[in-house]
């Protein structure tokens, strides 16, 4: 799985260096982001995480769904991907890959849900797991604000719960 947060800082269950997408970054991070095929913009255009687990720490695998939950981060948009463990995006013919900003839609308190699992649940925004494996979430913050930048330990990072595994939901 990527490691583009290798060295980085752990928030949540989200890890992320500020490195990434900078000059500072050294040789391992530069070989991870080109081995991963992140293609990290710079740092002031976007900021990087990477999920691999729960909220109970579990790993994230493929026949669970896991409802992932937020609310306002600080940037002008975002999106949540998962990605394989070949650090590929799954390969399925879900058209479903990843969920943004424009279709969480927010609720009264700007909260917002989305769910990720090997099938749809008609009734959120979904991330497609299926023929992903042991998988992991990249969220990706665009046009970030200078404070989540600075510190990340600022950012409210995302939930991911897990709700349930095999074919129930």
């Amino acid at each position: 799985m990527k490691h583009f947060g290798a060295g980085g800082e752990d928030h949540e269950g989200w890890i992320g260096n500020h490195a990434t997408g900078s000059r500072e970054a050294g040789p391992v991070l530069r070989a991870s982001v080109a081995l991963t095929g992140l293609l990290a913009l710079n740092r002031s255009q976007a900021i990087y995480f990477t999920r691999k687990v729960d909220d109970l720490g579990e790993p994230l695998r493929e026949d669970c769904h896991y409802r992932i939950s937020g609310g306002v981060l600080p940037g002008r948009w975002w999106s949540i991907t998962a990605y394989a463990a070949d650090n590929y995006l799954p390969r399925n013919t879900d058209d479903a890959l990843s969920v943004d900003a424009s279709e969480v839609g927010f609720g009264a308190k700007a909260q917002w849900q989305a769910e990720a699992g090997p099938a749809r649940n008609p009734s959120l925004p979904w991330i497609s797991t299926r023929a992903a494996g042991t998988f992991d979430l990249t969220l990706r913050i665009y046009s970030p604000t200078p404070q989540a930048r600075q510190d990340f330990a600022s950012i409210p990072f995302p939930k991911v719960e897990r709700v349930s595994c095999g074919d129930s939901l």
